[in-house]
């Protein structure tokens, strides 16, 4: 599943129920003029589903009853979202209309748009048919309801007018039987200087099968021996397949470019523990934008030249090591994206390639690292020459596969020390063969993100 930007997933966590399942509530008041009400096929009375569910084989989740409580007409838009994970835990779900992916596409819903009558319930069966091919596992979702009142448009002055929407969120949590397998990774810390003051930024993400709750910790940042955050984690739930940047706020810090911090942290969940201790360099981007909300002024000189020399020096040896690897790489990555044409043209679903890219001259080494943090577990990366890596994303949109590109920029535009990269979006058409599709990025203008040359 596919994270938007963090811009719009603030806006997505605003208008939606963000705990795990947690009953469905409006965010229209405390008297809605709709209800929903969910019936399992089987089990216990949940304000949710949760199911069994074999490969290829459907299920009946049960049914979501629809209530009209008003004496007007409400139109109501049923549609499966995908579900993320919340920046500090809980699991959250997209809003309808934005692209599905993975498991979601397994949803099947008996109307998506319904027309409710003064006082009238409708009932709309919900059926979960896993692919094939899936492992198991847990795998959630959600189905997105959305109504709008007929009549509550309010026009005010000029070309101004309110309109009243209700939004639910019914989680389906469907478990696949076989091997679990909890697992939580911390991939790295970042700093940067917002406008409310200094945040710093845990990654991590749920690489595990198993959607996990009850999952807790800490996280301290220091400089030398003083403490400059600590901060509990939790208790919450976190969404496998889906990664987090948990807010570490230090609002009273205003440290000079350069300044290197600490971060420290501990994760407990079921079945295990995952720590980091990593350093953290406040660069020359979030110094910038210190200096602009009146803290210490950034360093606006040029790169010193022995930093310059000792880049140089790292990445020629790192390209002798790529051109010796070199053939061997380029045949992976070859048979890598013929398996998921493949793949994609069996399953009917769309594949999508992010290539990323440095300057002849440059090492690559960092760039897996970047962008592992923001991948699914199907998701693989190839490094196909000496400059340039490719991630093969099956079953993603051009638009999915734009937003995780958007965010893998924005990790790089925050480290420290990394050349320039240019990164370019492909949806692959069926026909092509992986040695054209491969040709064609090669070929293609690049489009340059992270620091300037």
């Amino acid at each position: 599943m596919r994270l938007p930007s963090s811009l719009t997933l603030k806006l997505l966590f605003a208008c939606l129920a963000c705990a795990l399942l947690a009953p469905a509530t409006a965010s229209a008041g405390s008297a809605p003029p709709m209800i929903v009400a969910v019936h399992p096929a089987s089990g216990p009375l949940r304000s949710y589903f949760d199911l069994p569910a074999r490969p290829g084989r459907p299920a009946v989740a049960g049914t979501l009853e629809l209530r009209n409580r008003t004496g007007r007409r409400v139109v109501v838009l049923v549609d499966p979202v995908d579900a993320v994970t919340a920046t500090t835990f809980g699991s959250a779900y997209k809003v309808r209309g934005l692209p599905i992916h993975g498991q979601t596409r397994w949803t099947q819903v008996t109307g998506r748009r319904v027309a409710l009558p003064p006082h009238a319930k409708r009932l709309i069966r919900v059926t979960v048919r896993p692919q094939r091919s899936a492992k198991p596992g847990d795998y959630l979702s959600g189905i997105g309801i959305q109504a709008a009142l007929a009549g509550t448009q309010h026009r005010l002055r000029g070309n101004l007018a309110i309109s009243s929407v209700q939004r639910y969120a019914i989680g389906l949590l469907a478990r696949v039987p076989g091997a679990r397998r909890p697992h939580i990774q911390l991939t790295g810390g970042t700093v940067d200087r917002e406008p409310a003051g200094l945040s710093f930024f845990l990654q991590g993400r749920n690489d595990g099968n198993v959607v996990l709750q009850n999952v807790h910790g800490r996280v301290q940042v220091t400089r030398g021996n003083r403490v400059v955050a600590d901060v509990p984690m939790g208790s919450g739930t976190f969404v496998n397949g889906t990664s987090i940047a948990y807010p570490v706020p230090a609002v009273h810090e205003q440290p000079r470019e350069g300044t290197v911090f600490r971060m420290r942290a501990v994760v407990y969940y079921p079945g295990g523990v995952a720590r980091l201790d990593v350093p953290i360099r406040f660069g020359h981007a979030a110094a910038v934008t210190q200096e602009h909300f009146g803290g210490p002024k950034a360093n606006h000189g040029g790169v010193p030249i022995w930093l310059l020399a000792l880049l140089a020096i790292g990445a020629a040896g790192a390209a002798g090591w790529l051109v010796r690897l070199r053939g061997r790489r380029l045949r992976s990555g070859l048979r890598t994206i013929e398996r998921a044409l493949h793949a994609a043209r069996e399953r009917a679903e769309p594949l999508s390639l992010i290539r990323l890219a440095v300057r002849h001259g440059h090492s690559i080494h960092f760039l897996p690292a970047i962008a592992r943090a923001r991948l699914r577990r199907d998701d693989v990366i190839c490094r196909v020459d000496d400059s340039a890596i490719v991630v093969v994303a099956p079953d993603t949109s051009h638009a999915a596969a734009d937003a995780l590109a958007a965010e893998i920029r924005r990790d790089l535009e925050r480290a420290e020390n990394v050349p320039e990269v240019a990164i370019d979006v492909y949806a692959v058409n069926g026909d092509r063969t992986a040695a054209d599709l491969l040709a064609r990025m090669s070929a293609a203008p690049d489009e340059v993100a992270g620091p300037q040359a």
